[in-house]
């Protein structure tokens, strides 16, 4: 009998979570609440928070790996990472050190404001306070007040800083933003003082050691000297002595070789020779000469070395001076004109968007909690029957009673519930099904409407329809055909024997020549739950349906009263009836009730839906949906209203 459409999985989805639109259009008026609430918050905020002026100043720090500071202190290979650096100098700034720093400042620079004003020009960092002095007198800017308006934001790409500060008045905006920048520098200048003068120290320290050294290399070195006037005399003769030497042997050749001047020149030459055995006393004063070598090349490593740390200290000395805290620019924050406090129109923009944020956060956790359906297909993935009919909601057509299909036969809403019943009449002769209970999980769905509705217009189908009000506790299918006319007898009287069954049911004549008829509870003093219980009670519902073509029961809510379940043993099959924006979860319990109780749903009623533009159309097939023909299109059957006045009458509730 199923032949269900594929289920796509995007309505799966919707079923099992909602969309945040969906959810904010289902709780659209919490949405107009909270959106109400955040925009009176805005403007009181507006009305009772001072607008604040802001001031911003901005400089450009210097990468460490670029400075010639950096590199002779030795910090070349520190915060390699030009980002990280700027982060860090951002740290610094929102430090508790800086802000205290600046607070001094700003107490230092009112007092010679106030006695001194000449002397702000000294520094030229503050320029701009000494253009206006008048600026500072009688401010004091606490340590609490930079702490709670002080804003700082980086570019890293540029390494550019913005410092801002938020007061009262722009002038104090203007010198709490400047008194940052300068108390930043006093503190990086003090900071890379501190590490200079550490530097400085320890390099001075190896300038004592090697000036110790130094000392001592000079000192053995005119020890060496001190004993050379030996050597330079020994030298001295021994090249008189061969100057002499050679003199003399040039005498010789010249002289007779027998001669006693040539005897005289050899014997000169002996003694000569003797001479020439001092090599080894050269021999003592070369190695000597060595040694003093040694000392003079490891005095000319300790000159240079001297001479090197000489350039590094300048190098450092200088460096601090040129580059001081690393600022590479600077530019002061000039006089805010503006507040910095958003107009009413930023302030209600920024309150609609804010309320939308959180209304969509509040309304999607809802309707998470509350999974509802949104649409007239979705319940089909629950219950696994098919859709028989979408009714509209019919106050969006302006129908006031709750019988449309007889007070506005030509309503979307009367003829969805045309699509009901001839819907119903398909499967429950598919089904083989004679007696159908119209059930819902909970109050308020539309379930005694929808089977007044469908029985009406089975009826004026044709086909016999018995209409059974089983709902005890609110006999309102009475109420909509009869009024507040009680019959004399009902279900109870006919289950005890009382009446026979063509007493006790009312014909509710629908038009000229159709009716359906309709029992209602009855007179006598039972209990519902073991009334229904009884063997009779299910005896009758067995036989009744025997004598009619359709009967049709408005029971209790499935969910909510226990004696439904009872009654739905009875019947041959269910419709379930579904109201827009139900709860998914009580119709998952519905549909776990029908299977335990083994009674098949043959599809179901979407009740209370938005009326969609193709329900509404007057052209063409739609001109004239009742088939009446000529002047009397769009209007009811003649003779009709005679004949159901009194079921109009007591349809206005």
């Amino acid at each position: 009998m199923d032949t269900l459409r594929p289920r796509e999985f995007d309505e799966i989805a919707a079923l099992e979570q909602p969309s945040i639109v969906a959810s904010m259009w289902r709780y659209r008026w919490l949405v107009a609440l909270i959106v109400a609430l955040f925009i009176g918050l805005g403007l009181a905020f507006q009305a009772y928070v001072p607008a604040a002026y802001r001031a911003t100043a901005e400089m450009t720090v210097e990468d460490p790996r670029t400075s010639s500071l950096a590199d002779a202190l030795g910090l070349g290979a520190i915060n390699s990472n030009p980002a990280r650096y700027v982060a860090d100098q951002v740290g610094i700034l929102q430090a508790s050190e800086v802000e205290a720093k600046a607070s001094e400042l700003v107490d230092e620079w009112r007092e010679l404001a106030e006695t001194d004003p000449e002397a702000l020009n000294d520094n030229a960092s503050i320029a701009w306070l000494a253009n206006d002095p008048s600026q500072v007198v009688g401010m004091s800017i606490p340590l609490s007040e930079f702490h709670a308006n002080t804003s700082i934001s980086s570019d890293r790409e540029s390494n550019r800083i913005e410092i801002g500060f938020s007061a009262d008045t722009p002038e104090r905006a203007r010198v709490g933003a400047n008194a940052i920048v300068e108390a930043y520098r006093e503190v990086r200048t003090a900071e890379l003082r501190e590490t200079a003068n550490t530097t400085l120290t320890r390099i001075r320290e190896e300038q004592d050691a090697l000036q110790t050294t130094l000392a001592q290399l000079r000192f053995d070195i005119e020890q060496i000297q001190l004993s050379d006037e030996t050597r330079a005399s020994l030298l001295q003769e021994f090249e008189d002595d061969l100057a002499r030497f050679g003199q003399l042997q040039d005498r010789l050749d010249e002289l007779d070789p027998d001669s006693e001047a040539a005897d005289t020149v050899r014997q000169q030459l002996d003694d000569l020779l003797q001479d020439f055995q001092t090599f080894e006393v050269i021999d003592r004063i070369q190695q000597r000469d060595a040694n003093l070598q040694a000392l003079q090349v490891q005095q000319d490593q300790v000159i240079n070395e001297l001479a090197d740390l000489n350039t590094q200290a300048n190098s450092i000395i200088i460096s601090v001076n040129l580059q001081g805290a690393g600022i590479t620019s600077a530019s002061a924050a000039a006089l805010p004109l503006t507040t910095s406090g958003s107009g009413p129109a930023r302030i209600l923009a920024a309150a609609i968007v804010l309320g939308l944020a959180v209304s969509a956060a509040i309304t999607y956790f809802l309707a998470s909690r509350r999974r509802a359906f949104g649409s007239r297909t979705l319940p089909e993935l629950v219950l696994n029957a098919p859709l028989l009919a979408e009714v509209p909601d019919f106050t969006l057509e302006g129908i006031k009673s709750s019988l449309p299909v007889t007070q506005a036969p030509t309503s979307a809403s009367a003829e969805a519930f045309r699509f009901a019943a001839a819907a119903v009449d398909i499967r429950a002769s598919a089904a083989g099904a004679k007696s159908l209970m119209m059930v819902s999980a909970t109050l308020a769905s539309g379930k005694t409407t929808a089977a007044a509705n469908t029985a009406i217009a089975a009826a004026r189908e044709g086909l016999r329809v018995l209409v059974i009000d089983a709902d005890f506790g609110n006999q309102e299918l009475t109420s909509l055909f009869l009024g507040e006319e009680q019959p004399a007898a009902g279900i109870t009287e006919v289950v005890a024997g009382l009446v026979p069954l063509d007493q006790a049911v009312r014909q509710v004549v629908v038009t000229d020549d159709r009716s359906l008829y309709l029992l209602w509870r009855g007179r006598q003093p039972v209990e519902a739950a073991n009334f229904f219980r009884t063997e009779d009670t299910q005896r009758f519902f067995t036989e009744v349906k025997d004598q009619f073509d359709l009967v049709i029961i408005d029971g209790p809510p499935l969910l909510q009263v226990a004696y439904a379940s009872t009654l739905v043993r009875y019947v041959d099959a269910v419709v379930a009836i579904v109201a827009h924006n139900s709860r998914v979860g009580e119709l998952e319990e519905v549909a776990d009730r029908l299977h335990f109780i083994e009674t098949p749903a043959i599809g179901y009623i979407y009740t209370k839906a938005p009326l969609r533009a193709e329900m509404t159309a007057s052209e063409g097939s739609m001109k004239d949906i009742l088939g009446l023909g000529g002047e009397s299109a769009g209007r009811t059957p003649a003779g009709a209203g005679s004949r159901i006045r009194r079921a109009r009458r007591n349809g206005e509730q």
